[in-house]
């Protein structure tokens, strides 16, 4: 048994120096294509770095392109709108309060003695419809079914917190008077 014992720590010596010099061939090669790879993504990640500075730059200009696109669509809208005398008529009664002859115009005052909005100094996208449809008659019939189940108490407090302050008559006030009837104010321009 001896001898079996140095065949095989000389067998096991053999292929150790064998393995190591098979790796010294190895890792030269392995260090080389390292080498070349590392130069390869170097190169590759610099132009892929631009690729997607230059891709994220284009996305940036063409929500830009859009954005300016519907600007443009929105003042051509406007100036469609500035072509109708209905539009202009009624812009001129609202921004300066112009008046026809034989007209009266009214302010209606607040609390605080501040002219109140009418409410139509805000002009609505005539391309959409109205939102706001009419309730239908059964949702009215309900209503008034719920009214009818409150405490006396409770619908007299509501009633109460409906009423106005003042009555209307003062809180209205002249607004302006066209001084020259004969003459119509001019809409054109």
């Amino acid at each position: 048994m001896p001898k079996t014992r140095r065949t095989t720590l000389a067998a096991a010596d053999l292929t150790a120096a064998e393995l190591a010099s098979s790796r010294a061939k190895l890792t030269g090669r392995a260090a080389v294509l390292l080498l070349v790879l590392a130069v390869l993504a170097v190169s590759y990640a610099s132009s892929m770095r631009a690729w997607l500075s230059q891709r994220s730059e284009i996305n940036l200009l063409n929500e830009q392109i859009a954005q300016q696109r519907a600007d443009v669509a929105a003042l051509q809208q406007a100036k469609q709108r500035w072509r109708d005398p209905a539009y202009i008529e009624t812009q001129a009664r609202l921004r300066f309060g112009w008046l026809l002859p034989g007209e009266t115009g009214y302010r209606v005052l607040g609390p605080d003695g501040e002219v109140l909005s009418d409410g139509g100094s805000k002009l609505s996208d005539p391309t959409t419809s109205n939102a706001d449809a009419p309730s239908q008659w059964w949702q009215n019939q309900w209503g008034s079914v719920v009214e009818a189940g409150k405490d006396p108490a409770e619908a007299a407090a509501d009633t109460d917190a409906d009423k106005p302050q003042h009555p209307p008559a003062n809180r209205i006030g002249p607004q302006r008077r066209d001084r020259r009837p004969d003459s119509a104010p001019s809409f054109d321009r």
